[in-house]
């Protein structure tokens, strides 16, 4: 199977996936949401997409930072955001 995500050559994607986990169970706790409700608010981001570019090596860096990164991308956007749990939810998809 051909690895999704790379450094230095490296196989890194289960890295990643762990990120990803640990960075929506922190949006979670904070925001006090459902985990389907963080993930999307997470691939919704800028935050995620920088995630996904391996180069940078911002995968490296811990939970909390990453997390903090997409806290200050949703304040700097809309301000919509904090900590405690003011975060405006998008309306959810219904199915047709």
């Amino acid at each position: 199977m051909e690895p999704i995500y790379t450094f230095n050559g490296k196989d890194i994607t289960l890295n990643i996936c762990i990120q990803i986990r640990g960075v929506v169970n922190e949006l979670q706790k904070r925001l006090n949401i459902s985990f389907p409700d963080a993930m999307l608010l997470f691939y919704r981001s800028e935050t995620y997409k920088v995630l996904q570019q391996t180069e940078n090596a911002f995968w490296a860096e811990s939970v909390e930072y990453i997390a903090d990164r997409y806290f200050e991308e949703m304040e700097k956007n809309d301000g919509s955001c904090n900590r405690t749990g003011g975060e405006t939810m998008p309306e959810p998809i219904q199915n047709v």
